[in-house]
């Protein structure tokens, strides 16, 4: 019995390696043939195309005869191309060839400086660039006895138009954000920035998707060092599929293990557009609405576009208000926990026992009952993104008052610790870049951990410890915490923490 399972499970894993080996050929087999010339017969041409894509189902190839007996075939892939437009600018112009072009090559000469109409025509001799234009929505022309292929963009899958940027409201300003179409992104940014300085240089990412972007600056605005550092990491970015500039910024970060963002993250154009006139750069992705501003520092995470939209006094009270949200939302439970424990003569006599009277009935340490609070806020907020948006809403706000008024008389929790953990959680919703309450709110447990152990010593310590990192971060070249480190006051009072008329 033995001998025969050993018998099985080796005949298994010959099959497993054996299996594993013909896809590994197979995979070594087609990248070997896409990098081969077009040969010049059109069927020859036509079978290996298809054949590359697996003789897919969505794959259209057209063949048709035109005057002299000349063949021409026509290929898109279906849902990617529009094909109103290849009916109009591709299939109609060839049923029109005249009757005096009857070889391959007056074909091809007649096909491009008359009969195909379209703004992007461009010449492909080899199959990976023939296989990459029909995945990004173009018509490809193949003519027989020519070894090359005409290749128009006509593009018309469906896509997302056009609407108010859901991570980045405003209450004043414009309500076009960006879309997953780069095309239509980059012509925002053209509208808002008219001008021939503008820049945009088109690149290639990740070995599979073939991902499409544009690394955007204004001539004589960016520093020429900054937007040749970018190329060389945009240029050593290594994956197989890249969907979202976040996988662009792990890659461009100086310190990838650092758990704040060196690079800023917008949907909004006219972000973009005010980023390009201070000197930055934008890198932009196909397939998502999201681009990269670089080089940010740590106070662009604190500023909404509409401290510029607004009259000076009330940006700059906006921004005041959030960087005191900052202080809230990382030390608030943690000075609570270590004053609580450790330094009772810093809280009025009253309000110590009210806070003590408060916390009679509750079972464990203070520490234990912040952990609670918070990480059920956390999980209510998680919750109410996740659920759809009719009831998202109600299930956060209802769901806190339920559960807090619910612990409170239970004797889970005291109740200024439940006021406490909820103006905390409101801190943190109040900053306008989501991606930087992240590591404000793991922060902030490391912060809890280190009062309730320490009192306000451990506090010191751990902003000692974040501020030293902060301190040591660079966004391709410039300091995270520009201007305050290194110190410029001027700039610090004009436009980072003040915004001047």
């Amino acid at each position: 019995m033995a001998n025969r399972n050993l018998v099985e499970r080796l005949t298994r894993d010959i099959h497993t390696a054996s299996a594993r080996l013909g896809a590994y050929l197979d995979g070594w087999a087609a990248d070997r043939a896409t990098m081969e010339p077009l040969p010049r017969g059109l069927d020859e041409t036509t079978r290996r195309l298809a054949a590359l894509l697996g003789h897919a189902s969505d794959l259209h190839i057209r063949h048709l005869r035109l005057p002299g007996q000349v063949r021409v075939a026509v290929a898109v892939i279906d849902g990617l191309a529009d094909d109103e437009l290849i009916h109009r600018f591709v299939l109609v112009p060839l049923a029109r060839v005249p009757t005096g072009i009857d070889t391959p090559e007056k074909v091809v000469r007649w096909l491009v400086r008359r009969g195909l109409q379209g703004t992007r025509l461009q010449a492909a001799r080899r199959f990976d660039d023939v296989v990459r234009e029909l995945h990004r929505g173009s018509a490809v022309v193949l003519v027989d006895s020519v070894d090359r292929a005409l290749i128009l963009d006509f593009s018309g899958f469906e896509h997302r138009l056009p609407e108010e940027p859901t991570s980045e409201v405003v209450t004043r300003g414009p309500r076009e954000g960006f879309t997953e179409v780069l095309r239509t992104n980059l012509a925002a940014i053209r509208r808002r920035l008219a001008d021939h300085r503008l820049r945009i240089e088109d690149f290639e990412v990740g070995r599979l998707s073939h991902s499409r972007g544009a690394l955007l600056y204004v001539l004589g605005r960016a520093d020429p060092l900054l937007v040749e550092t970018v190329r060389r990491r945009l240029a050593a970015v290594d994956l197989d599929t890249v969907v979202d500039t976040s996988q662009l910024a792990a890659f461009l970060s100086g310190r990838p293990w650092s758990p704040f963002m060196q690079y800023r993250s917008t949907e909004r154009p006219d972000v973009c557009t005010a980023a390009l006139t201070e000197g930055r750069v934008v890198l932009m992705l196909d397939g998502t609405p999201f681009a990269l501003i670089a080089p940010a520092t740590f106070w662009d995470f604190l500023q909404s576009p509409e401290d510029h939209y607004l009259r000076w006094p009330f940006g700059t009270a906006m921004r005041l208000l959030r960087l005191f949200a900052v202080f809230v939302s990382v030390s608030g439970l943690a000075l609570y926990v270590a004053i609580v424990n450790y330094h009772h003569e810093l809280i009025p006599t009253n309000m110590l026992v009210t806070i003590l009277t408060s916390r009679a009935a509750v079972p464990y340490p203070t520490v234990v009952e912040a952990i609670i609070l918070n990480l059920g806020f956390d999980l209510l907020r998680e919750a109410g993104a996740r659920m759809p948006r009719g009831i998202g809403g109600a299930l956060s706000v209802v769901g806190a008052l339920v559960v807090g008024e619910a612990m409170v008389r239970g004797g889970l929790a005291s109740a200024p610790m439940v006021v406490l953990a909820a103006v905390t959680a409101v801190a943190t919703l109040s900053l306008p870049t989501f991606a930087v309450t992240v590591p404000f709110r793991l922060i902030s447990y490391a912060l809890l951990l280190l009062g309730s152990a320490l009192g306000l010593f451990g506090i010191a310590m751990g902003v000692t410890v974040v501020v030293g990192h902060l301190s040591s971060l660079e966004s391709v070249g410039k300091p995270f915490l520009a201007p305050l480190a290194p110190w410029r006051g001027g700039a610090l009072l004009e436009d980072v923490l003040v915004r001047m008329p």
